[in-house]
């Protein structure tokens, strides 16, 4: 399955656009299918779409099934930010299980 983010934002930036997102790839995920989402035309992001798209889903289907959703004609910045959150979602689920270990 292809998602265009260009056929429904102009960025990559809002919390809003990232769970219009999660919607798209929660679908995709859930019919088990191969995910590509396609970044062409999009050069502003920020940290709030990744959190609720991405890393929103990760938390809750595991990081190995989004690691394996393939992100095309994505800049280098919105690769960076991309990877920031994600990291970030990582840290955070494990300090949550390492929290409930003690």
């Amino acid at each position: 399955m292809m998602i265009q983010l260009k056929s429904f934002t102009k960025d990559a930036a809002s919390r809003t656009k990232g769970l219009q997102l999660k919607t798209k790839l929660e679908h995709a995920i859930k019919e088990e299918r191969n995910i590509s989402v396609d970044f062409d035309g999009i050069d502003k992001f920020a940290s709030p779409f990744f959190n609720n798209s991405f890393s929103a889903l990760g938390i809750q289907y595991g990081f190995g099934t989004i690691e394996k959703i393939e992100l095309l004609n994505i800049s280098d910045n919105g690769k960076l930010v991309f990877d920031s959150s994600m990291e970030n979602a990582k840290f955070l689920t494990n300090d949550l299980i390492n929290s409930m270990k003690e």
